[in-house]
């Protein structure tokens, strides 16, 4: 077909196998030239067309050629009008030549599209951030503090996956799908430390039918053979979500996957994420997540940058502190709670100068934060005994009522806008409390445990108090739902069933993590959990950068005695005279005297009585009725809760 719809006739030489014989001369010199239409018919019929001047149907080989493009007059003559007339309409038409080339690579072009399989292949895209630097300090100093340098951490070399290997896992998923009638496609992957994101793309549930062709006027349409015309329609539905979701365990046995799991969809992208463990794991270290350049440039924004990892699609987690604000680690034993922690504390010291953050490091287990002793940056020595962690959150609360005090004579909100005002009286850095098992300190007082945890979460952001805290059992008697309720950023890792993951997360899968610093981080402004491969911090490295800060003789760092606090809001209470507070022998003395007073005004004397009267507690009212009974001015009790007679009053002396 030519460039107006006019029927060509291709050079000799590629229908040297249907055309008459002819002679080499003749072929070498034939070019494209015009068919007549009745020549085609003739041609179609089965029958040559017959030469001009000779009946008989034969004819000579010289002129062969000239049958073959034989055309009436008339009809050349139309040809010619026609062509008059498309070329007055349109003078810039391209020359054949350049047409016909296009036309066969448009035909090629279609031909490839309509192979069948041939779909385009994923994307292999890598979120690592590149390094910012390689060496030195993460910032400038501003004291004579020194910064420990990067020098002090150690690298590791990541390996290296070909693309024709996660190439070839795309395939293999899409055609497992496939054997169970569910289309889809991969369209990216994203190469993580522990596992690699799929994203996977749900096509569609093809459906066909046979539709009957109608005439204009509605009747049906028929064929020659008195049969009715029709046409095969597809009809298309998009591929369930929930149906893929349903051959998590198909597809885990045909990829040779000890687990997977899915995140439908991945947040800000048109697909399902397929994670899937590498057959190699690489360790995130703490020197890659600081050299990254997406760490350079939150810590120059933020007040408390901390590197949690690498996420599954390879990208650097960095977050800060301050918009956590408190942040809750649970996993079971093994998992990366405590390696989690130190690597939080180690990326504070590496980034920020004891005059800007403080600590309070609890640590019952006595061998997990103890190395940080001797730091400038803490408050006071690890805590080891649960017995004085009590006194040292309500030193605490002390310290967070005395700066909201400041706060309000400066007349800002919080502690950015305090530093950075001219009313501000002293620097206030910033408190970081890292409590590294809450289970042991809910055995010994839960109460007082639980009610300073949640008085500090509620209140401490403005005043820059922060809290971390991290247990091994996640159940209810321990992560209680005042706790849950005042510490939203929360890390899970592995756990031992889907009731534990829904205790921390409240959701399904950290019960299919694969441990070893594998996590699901889900942070305040988060609707979902989020997977990190947490970075890993040697007992070598943190004891270098702690040696480093202990080296160094610097200016003196404003102290915060904790438990100078705890012990002025004692005796504040103890001063204030009545109530539950009043616990001196003379307090008692006082209290004693008055019930007897009371019981000889009335017959009867009960423990609510004594509470409404003098204005105590029940735990205060009780104590005093166990008393009356000792000294024998009313009977025993003789239904819990019921009124007691007052047998003896000194009056009857």
């Amino acid at each position: 077909v030519g460039a107006y719809g006019d029927t060509l006739v291709a050079p000799a030489a590629s229908r040297a196998a249907t055309a008459p014989p002819m002679a080499a001369p003749e072929i070498e010199a034939e070019s494209t030239r015009y068919v007549s239409p009745s020549f085609l018919r003739t041609e179609a019929e089965g029958a040559a067309p017959a030469a001009p001047g000779n009946g008989s149907g034969h004819h000579d080989e010289d002129e062969d050629d000239e049958d073959v493009v034989a055309a009436t007059a008339d009809e050349m003559e139309e040809w010619d009008d026609a062509e008059e007339d498309e070329d007055e309409e349109d003078e810039e038409s391209p020359p054949f030549d350049l047409y016909d080339d296009e036309l066969d690579e448009a035909d090629e072009d279609e031909d490839d599209d309509d192979e069948p399989g041939a779909v385009a292949a994923p994307e292999v895209i890598d979120l690592r951030s590149g390094s910012a630097r390689t060496s030195g300090r993460i910032a400038a100093s501003v004291s004579k503090w020194e910064l420990p340098p990067l020098d002090l951490l150690k690298s590791v070399p990541q390996s290296e996956v070909s693309d024709e290997v996660h190439q070839a896992t795309a395939r293999l998923i899409e055609q497992t799908l496939a054997e169970y009638n569910i289309e889809v496609q991969v369209k990216e992957i994203r190469p993580g430390p522990v596992v690699t994101q799929y994203g996977v793309v749900p096509g569609w549930v093809r459906r066909y039918k046979d539709v009957r062709e109608r005439n204009p006027d509605g009747t049906p349409a028929k064929g020659p053979d008195g049969k009715a015309i029709t046409r095969r329609v597809e009809d298309k539905t998009r591929v369930r979500v929930d149906h893929v979701l349903a051959r998590e365990k198909d597809l885990s046995l045909a990829l040779a996957a000890p687990s997977l799991r899915f995140e439908a969809p991945v947040p800000g992208e048109s697909f399902m994420g397929l994670e899937v463990p590498n057959a190699q794991r690489d360790v995130v270290t703490l020197r890659s997540s600081l050299e990254s350049s997406a760490f350079q440039a939150i810590q120059k924004k933020t007040k408390m940058p901390v590197a949690l990892g690498l996420g599954s699609g390879g990208e650097p987690v960095i977050m800060d502190l301050v918009d956590m604000p408190h942040l809750l680690i649970a996993g079971s034993t093994g998992s990366g709670k405590s390696v989690c922690m130190n690597t939080i504390i180690c990326s504070l010291i590496m980034s920020r100068q004891p005059r800007d953050v403080r600590m309070v490091l609890v640590d019952p287990k006595r061998v997990e934060l103890t190395p940080y002793n001797g730091i400038p940056h803490l408050v006071t020595p690890v805590v080891v005994e649960p017995d004085r962690v009590v006194r040292l959150l309500r030193g605490a609360i002390q310290e967070m009522l005395r700066r909201y005090k400041l706060l309000e004579e400066a007349g800002v909100r919080n502690i950015k806008s305090y530093n950075q005002s001219s009313k501000a009286v002293e620097h206030m850095p910033y408190l970081v409390i890292c409590i590294d098992e809450l289970a042991d300190l809910m055995m010994t007082s839960s109460f007082d445990v639980e009610q300073g945890i949640c008085r500090l979460a509620q209140l401490g952001r403005a005043t820059g108090i922060h809290l971390i805290v991290a247990t091994q059992r996640p159940s209810v008697d321990v992560v209680t739902g005042l706790i849950k309720t005042n510490l939203p950023s929360r890390i899970s890792f592995a756990v031992a069933s889907q009731i534990d993951s829904r205790t921390i997360l409240d959701s399904a899968g950290a019960e299919r993590l694969l441990g070893r610093g594998d996590m699901l981080f889900l942070s305040a402004d988060a609707a979902k959990p989020r997977r990190v491969q947490g970075v890993y911090i040697s007992d070598d490295e943190s004891a270098v950068l702690a040696n480093h800060w202990r080296m160094q003789n610097g200016p003196p760092v404003p102290a915060i005695d904790l438990d100078a606090l705890a012990a002025e809001a004692e005796s504040a209470s103890v001063g204030a005279g009545g109530g539950d507070e009043d616990l001196s022998e003379g307090g008692e003395d006082t209290l004693l005297q008055r019930a007897i007073q009371l019981a000889t005004t009335n017959r009867q004397i009960s423990t609510s009585l004594l509470q409404r009267r003098l204005r105590i507690g029940y735990p205060r009212a009780a104590r005093l009725m166990d008393q009356l009974e000792d000294e024998g001015i009313v009977g025993a009790a003789s239904e819990p809760g019921k009124p007691r007679p007052v047998i003896y009053t000194p009056d009857d002396d």
